[in-house]
């Protein structure tokens, strides 16, 4: 126990003698007899309220050993009430009030003031009995809850980085195609990757990204995509609200183009189309995206867009729980994704 833990008790303590003293001086000669009656009190309370506090609670009332707790506490209340009883009746009453030395005050063993000993000192000990059952409460919830977000914080980590090899692998295999063919437009894809790299790379390592980032990624995405497969591909991209102020964190829509640029037109003979609505509200974001489905379709996307979209999945799931609604339906040649995140506090 240190210090500053010693003092917090001292201060506990003299607030319990005044406060006690107070409701006492009625019944007392004067405030002083008030206090001095109390302080006759200090020892036995002192007393009851440690060895419950450090022995009975932790030792049996945390091992759930209820009916053991309250026999333990009813005797150790009995036994100091005793022994107060002793102690005044032989040295506190003749020293400090020699008027109550005749009658039932000198009687040691007289039930009734026995039990009107054990309810005097059992008030504190009530008291501190509840304290110490929050405060243990509270920081067993707190490490609960650091574990938890502990636990949390890794799992986004984990998800986030294969986010990012995921996306880029994509992206670099099909300049790797374009490249091969000698084709003119490799030098201006691969300008593009670099500010994509760079994104991923060294900006999207916070918690945190402003909406308006994460679109710029998402339309150097849109172009680079447009170049590799010109005239193949239709794409409708739609924005709409304001989106200053919006916080989101990176990499979440970005798995959806993905998968709709790989899945959507990988097998795709004839030309394909992609539709992209982005709706940024004062506390909610809306996001969808459509895209053809070729006939021809891989088995990936017959799963439902592999490992990208489970991982975007999951990271909704622990990033906002029950504020998101994510809804995937397909038909036989349509893919949609409808996202719907209601923006946290912080984030609008």
């Amino acid at each position: 126990m240190n210090i500053k833990q010693v003092t917090y008790h001292i201060i506990f303590w003299l607030v319990i003698m005044f406060s006690f003293a107070i409701s006492e001086w009625g019944y007392r000669q004067s405030f002083a007899d008030a206090i001095i009656f109390e302080l006759l009190y200090l020892p036995s309370r002192i007393i009851a309220v440690y060895v419950n506090w450090f022995v009975l609670i932790p030792m049996v009332l945390y091992k759930n050993k209820f009916l053991i707790y309250f026999i333990e506490l009813v005797l150790l209340l009995a036994v100091v009430s005793v022994l107060h009883r002793y102690f005044v009746l032989y040295w506190g009453y003749p020293k400090f009030f020699p008027q109550w030395m005749d009658g039932e005050y000198v009687q040691v063993w007289k039930f009734s003031r026995l039990v009107q000993t054990a309810l005097i000192i059992i008030s504190p000990v009530a008291f501190t009995t509840g304290f110490k059952l929050f405060i243990d409460w509270y920081k067993e919830r707190r490490e609960t809850e650091a574990l938890r977000r502990e636990k949390i914080d890794a799992e986004l980590k984990f998800l986030k980085s294969q986010t990012n090899p995921h996306f880029l692998f994509n992206t670099l295999n099909s300049i790797y195609g374009l490249a091969l063919e000698k084709s003119e437009k490799t030098p201006s894809l691969i300008l593009k990757l670099s500010d994509i790299l760079s994104y991923t790379l060294y900006e999207s390592n916070v918690k945190r990204v402003t909406l308006r980032k994460e679109l710029t990624l998402i339309e150097n995405i849109i172009a680079l995509e447009k170049e590799r497969y010109e005239k193949r591909v239709v794409i409708d991209y739609k924005l709409e609200g304001d989106i200053e102020g919006i916080k989101i964190p990176p990499l979440i829509l970005v798995p959806f183009i993905e998968n709709a640029f790989k899945h959507g037109l990988k097998n795709e003979v004839k030309k394909g189309w992609i539709k992209i609505n982005i709706k940024a509200l004062k506390s909610t974001l809306s996001f969808r995206i459509e895209n053809s489905i070729a006939k021809i379709e891989d088995e990936e996307n017959n799963n439902g867009g592999g490992l990208g979209l489970q991982n975007v999945s999951r990271r909704l799931d622990l990033l906002y729980g029950d504020q998101k609604e994510l809804l995937i339906h397909k038909t036989d040649d349509t893919y949609i994704v409808d996202l719907t995140i209601k923006l946290l506090a912080h984030e609008s």
